[in-house]
């Protein structure tokens, strides 16, 4: 392997020789935020006008998923397979163990506290024998994260656990997938990253593709439910994000140490994506279908390479700031609890005198900014007293057995 060159000006390395991502934490939050915006500020009925910018940010807030998923990749690539070796030394089951104890706690609970809201909805809808035919059966299969597969297992219950659902599905091909790509570790860098930039062209094509054909279908047929659901939801389409995010970090890894000159043009070709993304929101145009989820790859790709420490310094220290990191910490508690939150605040709205909550109301702007208050810091908390916790205590444990890791301390050996 050729010597490594000196980083870049402006990145910041670890011990390890890897740039720290501090960003990529702070990016979670904005992006949950958005997913957020997306499921409860979209459309005239919220009061913000249809052609206000504010109204494209909230259309595009779906694609914070995307985000995820690419980012999603892109990290345990960083943590598990940045090197060759590191493949090599992968622990299967240890990285499948971490990674429930990572997801799991949360989602169980997010789930737990969804039940009144969706058996009431369903006894209102079926009545309760049906209701009872439906529930219980669904709520195992969330329970077992296999509700993104078909729309009869999803059931209605806490909408954003899909995503969950198709995590569960990326963890478990990770090893896998990770070895498929040890091509990228061998030769020469510039075929490499060629070859990696093709596929990483195809993937933007496929999930263009997909969203351009859901699009279609709800236009034009949307009788087409389960293909319409597929297309939506499916997680080995969304398997295709992921594995992008894997690749981007490992063709990153070798440009970086390698390409010092290609490197710098990598930097100049994701600062005018960004810039291209931000223009865009500014002169107030929505990206048709297709389109805009092709621009999605793109954007969320450059984000990334230029927040995983390949930017400038000013950009990494800016966003690694203790608050931003903070919320990028619980980004994941606002993504899972934004609907059990909003339909309890809706109950101690009303039940404070506030009044009923209308959603075909243009006077709901304070309603949703204490919403949206309440949703931040109930998500702060879970944060610190049950998904961390929780995750600390299960690795802390060996899988099946419940029993405490062992720690080997090593013998002292007295200097001469």
């Amino acid at each position: 392997m050729p010597p490594q060159k000196p980083p870049l000006p402006g990145i910041v390395l670890t011990v390890q020789g890897k740039p720290r991502i501090g960003p990529l934490t702070s990016f979670r939050f904005f992006a949950a935020i958005g997913v957020v915006m997306y499921h409860f500020l979209r459309g005239p009925d919220s009061g913000f006008s249809a052609n206000s910018r504010f109204y494209l940010l909230t259309t595009y807030g779906q694609l914070g998923v995307a985000f995820f998923f690419i980012l999603s990749g892109y990290i345990l690539t960083y943590n598990y397979a940045w090197t060759r070796e590191k493949v090599q030394r992968l622990d299967q089951r240890n990285f499948w163990w971490k990674r429930f104890a990572r997801i799991y706690p949360l989602y169980l609970f997010a789930l737990l506290i969804d039940i009144p809201v969706t058996v009431i909805h369903s006894v209102h809808v079926h009545g309760v024998s049906g209701a009872a035919i439906r529930v219980v059966p669904t709520f195992l299969t969330n329970v077992l994260l296999l509700e993104a597969w078909n729309s009869r297992l999803f059931g209605g219950w806490n909408p954003p656990g899909w995503t969950l659902s198709a995590e569960g599905f990326f963890y478990l091909a990770f090893p896998f997938l990770v070895r498929k790509l040890g091509w990228i570790h061998d030769g020469g860098w510039r075929a490499a990253a060629a070859k990696s930039a093709s596929l990483l062209a195809l993937g933007t094509l496929v999930m263009g593709s997909a969203d351009w054909g859901r699009a279609a279908l709800v236009a034009e047929n949307p009788r087409l439910h389960e293909t319409i659901y597929l297309l939506s939801y499916n997680p080995l389409i969304y398997a295709t994000l992921f594995f992008m995010g894997m690749m981007l970090c490992l063709a990153e890894g070798r440009i970086r140490r390698e390409g010092i000159g290609v490197s710098r043009c990598l930097n100049v070709f994701s600062g005018v994506i960004l810039l291209a993304g931000v223009a865009d929101v500014v002169l107030n145009i929505e990206i048709p279908p297709g389109l805009r989820m092709a621009g999605a790859c793109l954007f969320f790709g450059s984000l990334i390479l230029l927040g995983g420490g390949g930017g400038p310094a000013w950009f990494s220290k800016a966003l690694s700031l203790s608050p931003l990191l903070l919320l990028g910490e619980a980004s994941y508690a606002v993504y899972l609890l934004q609907f059990p939150v909003f339909y309890y605040f809706e109950k101690l709205w009303a039940g404070l005198g506030m009044g009923e909550f209308d959603p075909s109301a243009h006077s709901n702007r304070l309603f949703y900014l204490f919403y949206l208050i309440a949703l931040i810091g109930s998500s702060v908390l879970a944060f610190k007293f049950l998904e961390q916790p929780a995750r600390s205590f299960l690795q802390g444990r060996l899988p099946w057995s419940w029993k405490p890791i062992q720690a080997t301390a090593s013998r002292f050996v007295p200097r001469p």
